[in-house]
């Protein structure tokens, strides 16, 4: 468990304390390694934080992709990555999905890595297309469960995704049945929707928002337990479906042996960088939300979450083999 192995790396990060910024000057920078393209939204939120690192630390601090198998292999490189300090993972969920997409991942994440902490979370939109009559999701579970078992459609960006998990979760706990099609990415996802190739989708706020304001599709709420901050008259699925929670966050890990107390000065430079305005504005901008949490506490959501996950897939009883 994550959880198991926190103590002993807390008390060793006491050393903080005694350890003087300058012990993490060297010469090469930090690399901050992404398991997505350039261009995307993790890749972007990436960035925004090297960048606010890079002033906290007083070091560079470079963002590095690595992008392929939603993720594992960015994750693989750096669990084999000397345990310097230099060598820093940005995730998010789909990491702890994809061992039951790739069964023969090399890295263990709850082995191999130590927790450093959350950056944030990135919302996702329960949407239906533009000139659909549903207007609410209480309008839209009344008419899935009115339809003939398996007539309706969801769209997301491919099949393991945490978007696709969500559409899952949102049958489960509607109790209907729901076909999943799955697109290479949002914006394929999205467009679907808007021709009216699915009933709903379940996408990232960021990928919706442009076709949302030009009419063409109409997004229903947020799948996050809050409403995004940015668009406050959303509302959210959990104000309909009571205990619905989708929302993939972003988190730093390091190898497994890092010194502790290296984790523990950049973990609070990450605090410092989250509590920034100008960071706060630009995760906004990407239909985000900064929101740091410790080492600790990172720790325990990431043996909640697996937990979560795992039992979405095996009551939905989805096999990801291909």
């Amino acid at each position: 468990m994550f959880a198991s192995r926190f103590t002993r790396r807390a008390l060793a990060a006491f050393a903080l304390t005694l350890t003087p910024l300058a012990a993490l000057h060297a010469a090469e920078p930090i690399r901050l390694v992404v398991g997505f393209a350039p261009g995307g939204g993790v890749d972007t939120l990436a960035r925004v934080t090297a960048q606010a690192l890079s002033k906290e630390l007083d070091r560079t601090v470079i963002v590095e992709n690595k992008s392929g198998a939603g993720g594992t292999i960015s994750a693989d490189y750096v669990s084999k990555s000397q345990a310097d300090g230099n060598t820093l993972l940005f995730a998010d969920t789909s990491l702890l999905v994809a061992p039951y997409i790739y069964p023969a991942l090399r890295y263990d994440l709850q082995r191999d890595f130590a927790p450093i902490g959350m950056v944030g979370q990135s919302d996702l939109a329960l949407a239906v297309p533009g000139n659909s009559p549903i207007k609410t999701v209480a309008e839209l579970i009344e008419t899935i469960r009115k339809a003939p078992p398996q007539t309706e459609t969801f769209a997301s960006v491919g099949v393991g995704s945490v978007h696709h998990l969500g559409g899952e979760l949102f049958a489960m706990q509607t109790q209907s049945e729901l076909v999943h099609v799955p697109y290479r990415g949002g914006a394929p996802a999205s467009q679907a929707l808007a021709s009216g190739e699915v009933s709903m989708s379940f996408a990232s706020l960021a990928s919706s928002i442009g076709l949302a304001n030009s009419g063409r599709i109409r997004l229903l709420a947020t799948l996050s337990e809050r409403r995004f901050p940015g668009m406050p008259d959303l509302p959210s699925v959990s104000e309909t479906l009571p205990g619905y929670s989708v929302t993939p966050s972003l988190f730093m890990l390091a190898p497994q042996n890092v010194d502790p107390a290296l984790i523990a000065t950049v973990s609070k430079a990450l605090e410092n960088s989250m509590q920034q305005k100008q960071v706060q504005d630009a995760f906004l901008a990407q239909g985000s939300v900064a929101g740091y949490k410790n080492a600790q506490a990172t720790e325990q959501w990431l043996g909640e979450e697996t937990e979560r996950w795992a039992n979405v897939i095996k009551t939905a009883q989805l096999d990801f083999k291909q």
